[in-house]
């Protein structure tokens, strides 16, 4: 009874062994299996995002003009009237309004001055059709409107360019020398840094002492005391 009782025992051992054996490799390969599946994950984030950069660039691309596009476009069978001596009052729309019943207007441009945005006496109209042109410039020239006689003459389409209307139509409220205005008086009312003060302090002095200097040589004695300084 003793043998078996040791018997029993010995296997007991055997086998305990065993399961500790197999429990010891089965946790690296767990382990190891882990590590494959966050590789794997981060492998499939790796894809997805570079596939969304590539959409993104494709999408950015066709949304994105050339330059070529932004060239101004060149209409076919287009005429234009070049119209002088225009009087006070009557602008863009008045112009639109009244050459309107010869035919389609597609633009209309009245030269304005850059300093103060008032009307020059002259602009320019153009129609759907180069016939419809001819017929209001041969009808309006020396037309008498408001005590002057209006210059109308057509433009062949060999003189034919971008000038004529370039840009944006100014107005009195809204022309260069009125933003450049606005835009130094924004510059200047702005609030300075404590840096930029000291520069214009200094730029200031420096200004007094060359004065001062020019003075010096001509005889004249003259020291200017700056204030708060």
């Amino acid at each position: 009874m003793k043998v078996k009782k040791e018997d029993v025992t010995f296997k007991e051992l055997v086998l305990r062994k065993n399961t500790k054996n197999k429990q010891n490799i089965s946790k690296p390969k767990a382990g190891a299996s882990l590590e494959k599946a966050v590789k794997n994950v981060k492998q499939i984030f790796k894809k997805k995002r570079a596939e969304a950069k590539a959409a993104t660039k494709k999408e950015n691309s066709f949304i994105k003009l050339k330059p070529k596009q932004f060239k101004p476009q060149k209409f076919k069978n287009r005429g234009i009237v070049y119209v002088g001596h225009i009087p006070h009052g009557f602008y863009e729309e008045q112009m639109k309004d009244y050459f309107k019943q010869f035919g389609n207007i597609t633009r209309v441009r009245l030269a304005r001055s850059k300093r103060t945005g008032k009307s020059r006496g002259y602009g320019y109209v153009e129609f759907l059709h180069s016939q419809v042109a001819k017929i209001a410039a041969d009808t309006m020239n020396n037309y008498l409107m408001c005590g002057r006689l209006l210059k109308a003459t057509y433009i062949s389409p060999e003189k034919h360019h971008s000038g004529f209307f370039l840009g944006i139509n100014w107005s009195e409220d809204k022309y260069p020398r009125l933003k450049n205005r606005r835009r130094t008086t924004l510059s200047r009312n702005r609030l300075q840094s404590a840096g930029d003060h000291e520069k214009y302090v200094q730029r200031s002095l420096d200004k007094l002492s060359t004065l001062e200097s020019k003075l010096q040589a001509k005889g004249i004695s003259i020291k200017f005391q700056p204030v708060d300084i």
